[in-house]
């Protein structure tokens, strides 16, 4: 990375450790302070286990305070989602990672839990993140085939009034009435924003303008926010800011001010490189999106706590050419 966005970087590390929690930090924000706060990066961290596969907390701790500790502007954390491997936790599994990082964060940057399966299933997720310590949930689409539009809208309001924290909705995207339902959702005073899985401009563009002003709307990937920051998006999802926070971080203000060219150029330049680390993965697992085996490889590297997937995830191959990218492109390491 270049030595300037290093050296800032380092000053915001050490501006953080210096500062420590503040008083009542644990205490939640208020919805509106949630909104604002959630509009940034949303860095997506995996579920760190053990080499007998059995969930690591403390090691979960560690990074999410690790995080919280380097002071980056506009950053928060994604537990127990899809590269959590969410599909993988029990339900007191699902509890204990999120009040671990809950509880690393301290109040002092937003930690969003992963929602996911059946009605029942959900709606109990939901309610541990919260008593967990999260600031919000991510609802994941309900499972089971093609729904109805009223059927979704009943799953996902009745999650989101189920809790008093915030709620982000991950919509299924090929509907064209996908943004009705968004807009009345949008209603609900802890419906905080959503997740835009379509890979276009459309969905975000085609809410009014009460529900785009209520709503953050969040890219999927670097690649999805090269198009949609620069014409409304208000966050953007990333496994990369894992490694390089301050890269991502700096890619989404460009991009929030229409620099595309800006962004396209430290993408290339800072980000796009990571992706490397999924070459070093077996074949059958290379697929869309940035392997969790890879990341976990890479924060192992990093001196922080990654370990082992569970199955039917794939262990990663190539540790050592892993490592020199992350050394390479990543920005810290543990003292």
């Amino acid at each position: 990375m270049a030595q300037t966005s290093r050296r800032r970087f380092l000053a915001h590390l050490a501006a953080g450790q210096n500062r420590g929690p503040a008083a009542g930090s644990r205490a939640r924000r208020s919805l509106s302070d949630l909104r604002q706060a959630l509009r940034g990066v949303h860095s997506y961290l995996p579920t760190p286990f053990h080499a007998n596969l059995e969930i690591n907390p403390e090691g979960m701790r560690r990074n999410a305070a690790f995080y919280a500790e380097a002071g980056v502007e506009s950053l928060s954390l994604v537990v127990a989602a899809g590269l959590g491997e969410l599909f993988s936790l029990g339900f007191e599994e699902h509890r204990e990672v999120v009040g671990a990082a809950a509880a690393g964060a301290d109040g002092r940057i937003p930690v969003v839990a992963g929602v996911r399966g059946g009605f029942r299933f959900a709606l109990r997720m939901a309610r541990n993140a919260e008593r967990a310590g999260a600031d919000a949930i991510l609802v994941f689409p309900p499972p089971g085939g093609p729904q109805t539009l009223e059927g979704q809208r009943r799953y996902f309001s009745e999650i989101a009034r189920s809790v008093g924290i915030g709620v982000l909705i991950y919509p299924r995207t090929r509907r064209d009435d996908w943004s009705s339902l968004l807009e009345e959702l949008a209603d609900l005073p802890n419906v905080m924003g959503f997740k835009d899985g379509s890979r276009g401009i459309a969905l975000g563009r085609s809410l009014g303008p009460q529900a785009r002003k209520r709503l953050v709307w969040t890219a999927r990937g670097e690649e999805h926010a090269l198009q949609v920051l620069p014409a409304g998006a208000t966050a953007y999802a990333t496994s990369f800011a894992s490694l390089a926070p301050g890269a991502c971080h700096e890619f989404f203000q460009r991009g929030i001010r229409g620099d595309a060219r800006g962004m396209d150029t430290l993408f290339r330049e800072r980000i796009a490189p990571l992706a490397d680390i999924r070459r070093q993965l077996p074949l059958p697992d290379r697929s869309p999106g940035f392997g969790v085996a890879a990341i976990k490889a890479a924060l192992e590297a990093l001196g922080r706590a990654g370990g082992s997937v569970r199955p039917p995830k794939l262990q990663v191959g190539g540790t050592a050419r892993i490592a020199e990218i992350a050394a390479q492109y990543s920005e810290l390491t543990e003292a």
